[in-house]
């Protein structure tokens, strides 16, 4: 992006300008290299007074160096400018961080903790962090604990959650815990979340990027997405024994929500790990994912050993009455009370329709008190179930006892799986019209996001989707592809076609997929390919 290449880089409050510590980074303005100054600014709690221009980082200490300190989080946030550094010494800081400014693109603000020392945030009977209309942040290596909300992020966009720690959180509803409201494109990486209420939630708030976070521990959700689009929640894992791990679903007017109806479309759940959600007698209370959006893709995932139901699509008034056209596929059911995949009776042709669950693996699931059936699918024509894998016997799991759900060489899973979709006509162009795009992800336009590599059934060429056009059908590919009448479609597979569950078997030397054994249950296909092949 454009870098703004102003000079200034830093405010000291009314006192006179005194020496601070400049580093220089190369920028780039439209391809241009210019030259931005930083500034590094400590904030150290266990000082009497600020440092400006004489603190001594080695003795954390007034007079004997140059650099610039303050003794508050606060008046070192008032002093950043874009570019700058805030770097907060170990200790404890009893107060809300609250930046007055915002960083600008390629010029972040940052704030984080000093290498090698833990700076905490607790205490605080607000929002540990609140950011409101600030962008181009990076909030880095903190530990927020024992407050009553982890942090409100309002009308805010390009900000960075990474490497925090964030723990016990006191308050109850949404405020207890990392709460998104009207915000775009921020990210929230490699953070731990433990002992929240709703921990992370995501409310009328799109295009943003959570991945590889540790969610543990929630009184309520561990995720809670509210009439939000196109988010990314990637390679997180999510344990909760006390309640739900993540749900998902329209805004009926609670709390600060407004009344939003049919407006949760196009979020990508992929790679994550939903695991010992709390026991329940019934389906409906303690899922790994309570689902009820429009669009959703939910793949490559792995729920096991959930007390209280993997997955559900639930339908009830009003947040949830909207639950449409979502393709859950390969992902991995395993070993999950209250079944692997369950929905809900209720009819609405307008509402409840069009939801395809292919090309996954279920797998040693229950029924709530602990029966033989692995799915519960109240309404089949709202939920279709179409080629996935219900065993009685093992998929040859690399190991079932850790677990690790990767498949084992010839395992009867490998090249098993249904291709996603067909082309309509045939061609040769960048874009390529489909029967179905929604199994697809474009980036959703989130910086530093790419589309899916798909494949055609029968070669070994693949493309990058670059843009999706969901009124047409159309796929807008990174190169020119070739393509007959009819040819499936699918993720990048190895082999002879796309494999059962949530990970593709890679070898150099490929095993044939054996005769159906015995136990293999395929719905809506008589054998162990499914009907799209």
């Amino acid at each position: 992006m454009p870098t703004n290449s102003s000079s200034r880089r830093i405010l000291i409050p009314p006192w006179p300008r005194l020496p601070i510590i400049l580093t220089f980074a190369v920028v780039s303005v439209i391809g241009s290299p210019v030259l931005a100054a930083s500034a590094t600014i400590h904030a150290d709690s266990g000082l009497s007074t600020d440092c400006v221009g004489n603190y001594d980082p080695t003795t954390r200490s007034c007079g004997s160096g140059t650099a610039v300190a303050y003794r508050t989080l606060n008046a070192a946030a008032a002093a950043a400018q874009a570019g700058d550094d805030v770097l907060l010494r170990g200790g404890n800081f009893q107060e809300t961080l609250s930046p007055p400014q915002s960083g600008a693109p390629g010029n972040y603000i940052t704030f984080k903790s000093f290498p090698g020392e833990t700076a905490t945030l607790s205490g605080v009977n607000n929002p540990a962090i609140s950011l409101l209309n600030r962008s181009y942040l990076i909030i880095e290596a903190l530990t927020v604990t024992d407050v009553l909300g982890w942090g409100r992020i309002e009308s805010s966009s390009y900000n960075i959650f990474r490497n925090n720690s964030f723990a016990r959180a006191t308050a109850h509803g949404t405020t207890g815990g990392l709460k998104f409201v009207k915000s775009t494109f921020n990210k929230v990486l490699n953070n731990t979340f433990d002992d929240g209420n709703d921990s992370l939630v995501l409310q009328e708030s799109d295009r943003n990027l959570l991945q590889g976070n540790t969610f543990t521990k929630a009184r309520h959700s561990l995720l809670s997405v509210r009439c939000g689009n196109f988010n990314v929640i990637r390679g997180n894992r999510f344990y909760n024994a006390n309640q739900k791990a993540a749900e998902i679903y329209d805004c009926e007017g609670t709390s600060d929500a407004p009344v939003k109806l049919g407006v949760t479309k196009h979020n990508l759940f992929e790679g994550n790990e939903f695991t010992y959600s709390r026991g329940s007698g019934r389906d409906t209370r303690y899922n790994g994912i309570q689902y009820s959006g429009q669009n959703g893709i939910v793949r490559r995932n792995v729920f096991y050993a959930n007390q209280g139901g993997a997955l559900n699509f639930q339908v009830y008034s009003s947040e949830a009455l909207y639950n449409n056209s979502n393709h859950v596929f390969n992902n991995t059911f395993y070993n999950n009370r209250c079944y692997g995949m369950s929905a809900s009776a209720a009819s609405g042709r307008n509402r409840y329709f069009g939801n395809i669950v292919k090309n996954n693996i279920f797998y040693k699931n229950t029924s709530c008190s602990g029966g033989g059936n692995q799915t519960s699918i109240g309404n089949t024509t709202a939920v279709k179930l179409e080629s996935n894998a219900i065993v009685t016997t093992s998929p040859l799991f690399v190991d079932e006892t850790d677990p690790d759900l990767h498949l084992k060489s010839g395992s009867p899973m490998i090249d098993a799986g249904a291709f996603a979709t067909r082309t309509v006509g045939a061609g040769s162009d960048n874009v390529l019209k489909v029967e179905d795009v929604g199994y697809f992800y474009d980036g959703f336009g989130i910086p530093g996001e790419t589309g899916d590599i798909v494949q055609l059934e029968g070669g070994s060429t693949t493309a990058c989707v670059v843009r999706i056009d969901y009124t047409n059908r159309t796929l807008t590919l990174d190169k020119s592809i070739t393509w007959t009448r009819g040819q499936h479609l699918h993720l990048q597979y190895s082999g002879i076609g796309p494999d059962m569950g949530a990970f593709e078997f890679q070898s150099s030397n490929r095993v044939p997929s054996p005769d159906q054994p015995a136990g293999l249950s395929l719905n809506g296909s008589p054998s162990i390919f499914g009907p799209d092949r």
